[in-house]
């Protein structure tokens, strides 16, 4: 049967479900809710989960009237369910024949997604004109933004990309193709009259933006054979022989929209009209952005309005916030990136007609925010808090700066843009935007601002995407559309991994105009010293307890993350079970909520008695658990300590008077905190802190520190890390020290550095390092409350010579067929069982040609089935009735055969050609890991082990297990053991990373 019966678009599942069902179906399968689809003789198999995490398993099927047959688990009343349109887009997403030729290149992939989309996840309708040159509304299911909405199409030609569409997407992709103007030509082929149209053309005359460069768009025209005479001079006066426009722009486009105004055979496209009018802006901006800064640096750091001098470094950060007017600044921080915002904020109240200043920053700093503007300026200030009504008056305040946490945006977004219509966005950590797909990302650049400032000390961590997100927001065209930014700037492998960062050089020079970073080292002659202690501390019984069973739970689903991606309802739990190991790490009762006491709380009260009790000293402590944070309240005022306590439950009104009592008063020795208020607090009273946990991300490391060691603080810096031992919580350490390298060398303008290797995101490192658990490990905890589902890609099993009656044990035909076997259905294999003297093969999903196979594989006495997964499923239901009852899977026995080669082989390959990629581009970090991490899983692979050792255990396990084995000789091991040695080296001289290269490339031929 075609496989294309199954494939519904956006008009065909309306024709069968309701609106609001396609779109929760939609959603579903966004969510990653569906677990796998197939196609079995005919029938499409899928298995989805549920926002309330059951887990249904359904099929479809069309009859011979051509409807769509749904049987699903959820007994569903409707002919239809919202598992049964999950499944649909699934294998829409699965199946679907590419409408591209192939897909060569970055942009042909850009494209073809948005044709996928315009197929699934917009409704058209025609307002005007016709298929072939008209008008359409284009409304998205589920959009990008999160915000419902319909966009105006004009269709120009049915087959050249010169079509037009009022969504921000096609503003900034440089595609020349939406989904929306993708679904109109999807709904326009379908038509009886598409050809004739088609072939007819436009019937007048237009002129289009053409995107026909990666970094530069061309006006083009399109132009009819046949003209009037006055229309084809003055075409011919402003367009070449080849169509493009040899005006200047933008005066000559305005002049010529004049000549051709009200012409019913001629349009003059309304994008080759904003390109004009942006060029017109640009250039008006750049006059004003001069004098502007001219204006301000004249002031020698006194500013007309500001009740304080300012210093040099923060006059030029003023002078650019306001004289670019849409500017990131990413100042390390302590150096006042909140004054200069006020500052230029402020300037352009008095000189450029601001009326309105909207503030977006987290809860935990409106009030810090309220109290800077008050003292460095005196200007009128409206918070944004209470409720609907509430807020609905004090957006109509007389004021200038109004200020609205983040998440009130989300519910605000209608009155912000259509009542009060900011002049100013000042987003204060900015970094909360990050994510570009979040609803909180979309939402705050739907805000209309003529003037946009974004504050964040840490715009990149992790992935260039970070930045993009920002920087989308402050102006689009610098890094262009994300397809080509990451084509520009991306290391990838064969598989399209991202492995590194290139053409950094390049990145810099683009950004360089509108983000302004400067780090603490401008200020370094005004800090005091500041010293870091590590502090070790051994879990007692019960928290190791705790922390192996989260592990173990989280390994089982952290392989199941590396086959497909996790539904929401794992993705919860494995989350939950990582969470659950960190809380261990500092208390069993932050897990059990029973267990009294804990090390760490035992080491923490030796510190506060030294610290406060015997040097009268104020510390503050940390701990991103609020439980632990009662914790250690409880213990301070046992021990005659005064302290405050923050967390995220204290009214953000009430957090700056904890602030400013544990300022003033000298009895109040102890700030206790959650990461709530890891930002925006002056805690410059106290001279240690203490941290109970590592955060993920070094970001709110940096910013816990931050609240004592910045200007202001006069004494020395203490500050201590309390880690459990041997412990999740130190893997987690060891790579927050390696998520910089990225961030200095785009962001800092000192940087030289060309290409850098990537980091992988935390939780990404740590599915790898758990994924890598041996099954035997995991096998000793029991399994999480949801099984692991068998399909779409299921494990093989290894297996062995059959063990079985009428099957000869030490028959070497035997073995030759199970190796003919593996080599036939490879991965797709789920078992292999033995059956009345023969073998079946369960292959996860079956193919033309199969059966053939089996009768090629067959031997004499011998024979070979195949039949797939789900009927094997179905077949096992039956129990004892069932014809498959009596036979077994194959166990490795004596001399297993695997159908699996040991994965680390691959994976040591994988690791070393990484390296060399990496050695290629110049860039020198992370080469080392890679390198070491490439020769131990080769060694693990040698040894048998399913996982390789960590380079802190290398050493032991080289000596103890692979050199008496004799897998390596004495010599090799020292090598080994170098390359490892050099990987725990912060920095290494570039010749020594090649000769290690060298080395290690020498001993995995010599291991192959």
């Amino acid at each position: 049967m075609d496989n294309d019966i199954y494939l519904y678009d956006t008009e065909r599942l309306h024709g069968i479900a309701s609106e609001e069902l396609v779109k929760q179906g939609l959603s579903y399968f966004s969510d990653n809710r569906v677990i796998g689809v197939a196609l079995e003789n005919g029938r499409a198999i899928a298995q989805v989960e549920d926002v309330y995490e059951e887990q249904y398993w359904l099929e479809l099927v069309i009859d011979p009237e051509g409807s769509l047959q749904v049987s699903c688990d959820c007994h569903h009343d409707a002919s239809v369910c919202v598992h049964a349109i999950a499944a649909l887009y699934a294998y829409a997403d699965q199946y679907a024949p590419l409408d591209s030729a192939g897909l060569d290149s970055a942009l042909d992939e850009a494209i073809q997604e948005r044709v996928k989309k315009g197929r699934n996840e917009v409704k058209v309708k025609l307002i005007s004109g016709n298929l072939g040159f008209g008008t359409w509304q284009a409304t998205s299911l589920v959009s990008a933004t999160h915000w419902q909405r319909s966009y105006q199409v004009q269709i120009r030609s049915l087959d050249q990309r010169v079509n037009y569409c009022t969504c921000p997407d096609l503003a900034s992709n440089r595609l020349g193709t939406c989904k929306h103007i993708e679904a109109v030509l999807h709904y326009a082929r379908k038509q009886k009259d598409y050809k004739r149209l088609k072939a007819e053309g436009s019937p007048v005359s237009f002129v289009y933006l053409a995107w026909e460069s990666a970094t530069r768009p061309l006006l083009r025209l399109y132009r009819r054979p046949e003209l009037a005479g006055d229309l084809a001079a003055l075409l011919d006066e402003f367009f070449n022989e080849q169509g493009q426009f040899v005006g200047r722009l933008p005066e000559d486009l305005f002049r010529f929209s004049q000549l051709v105004y009200g012409r019913e055979d001629f349009l003059l496209g309304e994008d080759a009209v904003q390109y004009a009018q942006q060029c017109a802006e640009d250039a008006a901006q750049a006059l004003r952005g001069q004098e502007i800064k001219r204006l301000i640096q004249q002031g020698n750091g006194v500013l007309p309005g500001l009740k304080v001098r300012l210093f040099p470094y923060q006059v030029e950060g003023v002078a650019f916030l306001a004289g670019r007017g849409r500017a990131l600044l990413a100042d390390d921080m302590g150096l006042g990136k909140t004054l200069q915002a006020i500052a230029a904020g402020t300037w352009l109240a008095d000189h450029a007609e601001v009326k309105r200043i909207l503030i977006v920053c987290p809860t935990s700093l409106k009030h810090q925010w309220a109290r800077e503007i008050a003292k460095f300026t005196g200007r009128p200030v409206q918070i944004l808090q209470g409720g609907p009504d509430q807020r609905g008056v004090q957006y109509r305040a007389d004021a200038l700066f109004f200020i609205v946490n983040y998440e009130l945006v989300l519910r605000d977004l209608s009155i912000i843009s259509e009542n009060l219509k900011p002049d100013l966005l000042i987003l204060d950590e900015a970094q909360r935007i990050k994510n570009w797909r979040t609803k909180l990302s979309s939402t705050i650049k739907l805000i209309p601002s003529r003037y946009v400032f974004v504050l964040s000390g840490t715009p990149l961590e992790n992935r260039l995407e970070d930045l993009y997100s920002l920087l989308q927001l402050v102006d689009a065209r610098v890094l262009g559309p994300l397809w080509r930014c990451l084509l520009d700037f991306h290391i990838t492998d064969e598989r399209g991994k991202v492995i590194g960062y290139r053409n950094l050089s390049e990145l810099r020079r683009r950004i360089a105009p509108v983000v302004l970073r400067r780090s603490r080292s401008l200020v370094a002659d005004q800090l005091p010293e500041r010293t870091e202690v590590t502090l070790d501390i051994a879990m007692d019984a019960k928290q190791q307890e705790l922390h192996d069973s989260a592990l173990q739970a989280a390994g089982l689903l952290a392989k199941i993350a590396k086959r497909r991606p996790l539904t929401p309802s794992e993705q919860n739990r494995l989350l939950s079970a990582l969470q659950q190991a960190r809380m261990a790490c500092n208390a069993a009762g932050l897990v059990d909520k029973e267990t009294q006491g804990s090390p760490k709380l035992e080491e923490l009260t030796r510190l506060l008695e030294e610290l406060c009790l015997q040097g009268n000293r104020k510390a503050v402590v940390f701990s991103q658990w609020a439980l632990m944070t009662e914790m250690v309240e409880a213990l301070a005022r046992g021990m005659g300590l005064g302290c405050v306590r923050l967390h995220g439950g204290v009214p953000s009104a009430k957090r700056g008077e904890l602030m400013q009592r544990f300022h003033d008063d000298d009895a109040l020795q102890v700030f206790i905190s959650t990461d709530a208020g890891g930002t925006g607090l002056n805690l410059q009273a106290a001279t240690a802190l203490i941290n109970l946990d590592m955060p993920w991300n070094p970001a709110i490391l940096d910013q816990r520190i931050a609240r004592i060691h910045r200007l202001g603080q006069k004494n020395k810096v203490q500050i201590f890390i309390l880690l459990a031992e041997y412990s999740y919580e130190q893997r987690v350490a060891q790579l927050v020290k390696g998520k910089r390298h990225l961030f200095d060398n785009v962001i800092d303008p000192e940087a030289t550095e060309d290409t850098v290797g990537v980091s992988k995101k935390m939780l990404e490192t740590l599915v790898d390092d758990l994924a890598g658990t041996p099954i035997e490990d995991a096998a000793k905890v029991e399994a999480p409350s949801v099984a692991e589902p068998e399909l779409p890609t299921p494990t093989a099993e290894p297996v062995a010579k059959p063990v079985h009656p009428g099957v000869v044990e030490d028959d070497d035909s035997v073995r030759q067929v199970v190796t003919g076997i593996q080599n036939t259905f490879g991965p797709r294999i789920e078992r292999v069982l033995a059956k009345a003297g023969g073998l079946l093969v369960v292959v996860e999903q079956w193919r033309d040609g199969d059966e053939q196979a089996a009768q090629d594989l067959s031997a004499d006495g011998l024979p070979v089935a195949v039949i797939d997964g789900r009927t094997w499923r179905s077949l096992q239901r039956l129990g004892s009735a069932s014809p498959l009852a009596e036979s077994r899977t194959v166990f490795a026995a004596v001399e297993p055969v695997q159908l699996q080669q040991n994965p680390l082989h691959e994976l040591a390959a994988q690791k070393l050609r990484s390296a060399e990629i990496l050695l290629e581009q110049q860039c020198l970090a992370g080469v080392m890991d890679l390198l070491a991490s490439a020769l131990l899983s080769k060694l693990a692979a040698l040894n048998g082990q399913t996982q390789a050792p960590s380079v802190i255990e290398a050493a032991a396990w080289l000596y103890t297990e692979i050199v008496p084995r004799g897998v390596l000789s004495n010599e090799q091991a020292a090598h080994v053991l170098q390359v490892v040695s050099l990987s725990l080296s912060s920095a290494l001289p570039e010749i020594l990373i090649r000769q290690a290269a060298s080395d290690a490339r020498g001993l995995l031929a010599a291991l192959a």
